[in-house]
């Protein structure tokens, strides 16, 4: 016959089981929610990085399309000068021609310095 005592120890052990599940359960819970933290986090570095990534890209178009504007102001100044000191020499080809033997004439004392 079982006594009080071994009674209390089924109960004790009973009560220990339903624990030891609950907190099985509890753990495998835990498990799965860390998981999900795991692949929300990931996510949010897939995320971060994509973003970034377009972020490089928007500046490295805006830099290409500024530094093409910028050769293009100075190709059409290119283009205004020349056109300008060509319209210079044809109206004045004696002068033009006395400027450059002047320049060719300082730049030659230069070089023999």
């Amino acid at each position: 016959m079982a006594g009080p005592r071994n009674v209390n120890e089924k109960i004790d052990q009973a009560l220990e089981n339903e624990n030891v599940a609950e907190i099985a359960e509890q753990l495998a819970r835990l498990r799965e929610d860390l998981a999900g933290l795991a692949k929300s986090v990931k996510a949010l570095g897939v995320d971060a990085t994509d973003e970034i990534k377009a972020q490089a890209s928007r500046v490295t178009d805006e830099a290409i399309s500024v530094s093409t504007q910028a050769a293009q102001n100075v190709r059409d100044e290119f283009s205004a000068l020349n056109q300008s000191l060509t319209e210079q020499v044809q109206k004045k080809p004696l002068q033009s021609i006395g400027i450059a033997v002047a320049v060719g004439f300082l730049l030659a004392v230069i070089n023999r310095r």
